[in-house]
């Protein structure tokens, strides 16, 4: 379905009622009532132009900007988990002037992503009249070691280490998709009071126009009062009709000066310092251009893809796919090997000496119940089930949610048509009661209710552009789109 708008809907009515109200009188028509397009002169600030400045230097855009920082360094403490270590630790103990023992030990360790090894060399150089002889060193000269330390069993495909970088490489995409949700939930919001402002600015200009004329309209029925023309009464009635639309002419410039500070809510300068809008600064003239919009279709199947609360879902889950991994290789015995080469300072090296200068290891262990390990396969399965039912709920949420934006834009699109004609038929109403009044079959009174209703049917125009335009606002946020 597409939505097509008039691009004519800006007409102010106001000049033909001008001129069938007082085509007898001379007088200025733009003087009085200002209804041409604002000079070149005047500052307007457009939706774009907003976007921008926020987006920039709003503090909700820097913080959603931060949760990316975060997520970088979050990424980058697990990779540490694989930095090369060095440890040098140094022992000794002398009593009575006999040197017991000094130890002394550096080693360098560098873990490898493949199979979970580490990768060690040092050098040890123990000496000591109560050295224990495990810790000889060749007689003290020193003994230089390179080695590995193998997870057969469990740890030999995925271990903490290896899980939290690929945990954190997901948080990182959740984390994005965080900061456009943050995002679309500010433009969304930015959106609402720029049209907001739009609607009472347009109101108040509105209510200005309808006062200007009743002033007049008073003093030309005051006039001819005096002149004997017209009853008193008729005075009194137009007066009464310039209080009321003082009335509301006060009443639209707090409304209007309250949404301006509203939308001021958004403002802030590179150094988050506080603005406000200016009062010199207007709304753009034409409400949107929206001529070419996305099927409903096409709405949807850009939600299914890209909407970042599906997004978060989808990341969350391939998180807890890895914790699943993980618990699932807990359920594996615990079997370590660990082998050093031992080189002294004269020996000569080959092959015999290799198989004779070495230091192995082997460690098992495994749990005979496994139920921690087996409660935790079935934890992380319940989750993932969990996380799957709340994927569908929130695909069905969007969907119905789409759904009734888009059917509220074409009511609304369809409303805004025969509202406008409504408006020019008020105008041809004003104008013919005021044709009826001039030859005397009709009073004061009516003329003011024709009028009175063609305000209130232009201010109820401008509102239904503005629900319009924020209902634009909405369906792209539903679909989870941005600017």
């Amino acid at each position: 379905m597409s939505i097509s708008i008039n691009t004519d809907l800006l007409k102010i009515p106001f000049i033909m009622l001008f001129f069938a109200l007082f085509s007898s009188i001379n007088v200025d028509a733009k003087k009085l009532f200002k209804y041409e397009p604002e000079p070149d002169t005047v500052a307007v600030l457009s939706l774009d132009e907003l976007y921008k400045q926020i987006l920039e230097n709003h503090p909700l855009a820097k913080q959603a900007r931060l949760l990316s920082e975060n997520a970088k360094q979050q990424l980058r403490l697990s990779r540490g988990y694989f930095d090369p270590k060095i440890k040098s630790t140094y022992d000794t103990k002398e009593f009575h002037e006999t040197e017991y023992y000094s130890l002394w030990k550096t080693e360098l360790k560098i873990p490898v992503w493949l199979g979970g090894i580490d990768l060690k060399a040092g050098y040890e150089k123990n000496t000591g009249y109560y050295l224990n002889p495990e810790h000889n060193t060749d007689d003290g000269r020193g003994l230089p070691y390179a080695g590995i330390s193998v997870p057969i069993g469990k740890g030999l495909f995925i271990d903490e280490r290896r899980a939290s970088v690929k945990q954190a490489a997901i948080f990182e995409d959740i984390s994005e998709a965080e900061k456009v949700k943050m995002l679309n939930k500010l433009i969304l919001q930015v959106a609402k009071d720029y049209w907001s402002w739009y609607f009472y600015y347009h109101q108040y200009q509105t209510q200005e126009r309808g006062f200007e004329i009743a002033e007049y309209f008073f003093k030309s029925v005051k006039i001819r009062v005096e002149q004997g023309d017209m009853a008193p009464i008729d005075s009194i009635e137009a007066k009464i009709t310039m209080q009321q639309r003082q009335m509301d002419l006060n009443n639209a410039n707090v409304q209007l000066r309250n949404a301006r500070l509203m939308l001021s809510n958004h403002i802030w300068g590179p150094d988050s310092e506080p603005l406000e809008l200016s009062e010199s600064i207007n709304p753009v003239n034409l409400p949107w251009e929206y001529d070419d919009p996305q099927t409903l279709q096409e709405l949807m199947d850009f939600a299914m893809e890209n909407h970042p609360e599906l997004q978060k879902i989808r990341f969350k889950n391939e998180q807890l796919l890895v914790d699943r991994r993980l618990a699932r290789e807990m359920l594996k015995p615990e079997l370590n090997l660990n082998y050093n080469f031992l080189k002294d300072t004269e020996s000569k090296f080959d092959y015999s000496y290799l198989s004779e200068n070495y230091k192995l290891g082997i460690s098992f262990e495994m749990p005979i119940f496994l139920r921690k390990e087996r409660a935790k396969v079935q934890q992380v399965n319940i989750k993932i089930d969990q996380n799957q039912l709340e994927s569908k709920q929130k695909e069905r949420e969007i969907i119905n949610e789409l759904n009734a934006k888009y059917n509220e834009l074409v009511n609304l699109n369809e409303q805004l048509d025969l509202q406008e004609d409504m408006v020019d038929n008020y105008v041809k109403m004003v104008r013919g009661e005021r044709q009826k009044f001039r030859v005397g079959e009709s009073s004061v009174f009516y003329v003011n209710v024709r009028e009175n209703k063609l305000i209130e049917a232009e201010i109820k125009l401008f509102k239904m552009r503005y629900e319009f335009a924020k209902s634009i606002a909405e369906l792209r946020w539903a679909a989870g789109q941005g600017i």
